[in-house]
């Protein structure tokens, strides 16, 4: 949630350098006092993980910047689903320029249940309290059990447009990628959205963390702990650590796009650790 928060107060940055840079010819009026910006974040009274946000400041834009995402409303409305502490930002646009109020500092100490219940939470993590550990569709003997190896290869071609490659592990010897016991990761909503992975191939790569799913976009993002994958190929990824799109998700399957390049692509395979013990 912190690096969502940088991000956004990055742009606010560019938006206040933006009107410092009006013409000479626009003359700005003078600031608004500090103390004339107003505004109030309530807690909603039967969820504590919902923020009432309302502009209090007569005839200027607000312009507000929260854990997750901004927005120009006068008046809005915001979830931060899981536990942490965190701020909510508020500035407005005045004939003055810009002036940002003291940030409002609060903690959420909860899981938003409602927000967690969706299928692809469910799938992902077991549900509410519970956990979810996932391999890598490769075994020591060079085995996927669902998929037809442990990666694919993807991309977008300039003349005849996108394309996918979905070799067998026996057919890309040539890629570096050493068969074996890549260990294990595991999802939980348990206090709160919880990331462990165990990286048995390639320890560095393991780690404990946090993780946010998106699944208006279908989208993931770790926090802390990478996705288990290899270093011949999985090393050409951009960042293991950025937002990555999951590209199909059931209880005991998932494949996730890893960008590698400008158009350029792997989609990781990996399946339950049920699913694994039980084929």
């Amino acid at each position: 949630m912190n690096k969502i928060f940088k991000l956004f107060s990055i742009l606010s940055l560019v938006t206040i350098v933006f009107f410092a840079c009006t013409p000479d010819e626009y003359q700005l009026k003078a600031p608004l006092d500090k103390s004339a910006v107003k505004f109030s974040v309530t807690v909603d009274a039967t969820n504590p993980n919902k923020f009432i946000l309302k502009s209090e400041t007569p005839n200027a834009q607000p312009y507000w910047v929260t854990p997750v995402g901004t927005s120009v409303k006068l008046n809005d409305t915001i979830v931060i689903p899981f536990p942490g502490k965190d701020t909510i930002m508020y500035s407005v646009e005045t004939p003055g320029g810009i002036v940002t109020a003291e940030p409002y500092a609060f903690e959420v100490t909860t899981i938003d249940a409602a927000y967690v219940s969706g299928q692809m939470w469910t799938d992902l993590t077991g549900g509410i309290n519970k956990s979810k550990t996932w391999v890598l569709d490769l075994d020591a003997n060079g085995v996927s059990k669902y998929f037809l190896g442990p990666f694919y290869y993807g991309g977008i071609d300039a003349k005849t447009g996108p394309w996918e490659w979905d070799p067998k592990f026996s057919d890309i010897g040539w890629a570096g990628v050493s068969k074996g016991d890549y260990g294990t990761m595991t999802f939980d909503l348990i206090g709160n959205a919880n990331f462990k992975s165990d990286n048995k191939m390639f320890p560095d790569l393991s780690g404990t963390g946090k993780f946010m799913l998106f699944p208006g976009t279908k989208q993931i993002i770790t926090y802390g702990a990478q996705f288990l994958h290899d270093k011949a190929q999985g090393g050409n990824v951009l960042n293991w650590n950025a937002k990555m799109t999951i590209n199909a998700l059931d209880a005991d399957h998932m494949q996730v796009i890893a960008i590698s390049g400008t158009n350029a692509w792997y989609l990781y395979n990996y399946i339950s650790k049920d699913y694994y013990d039980s084929h």
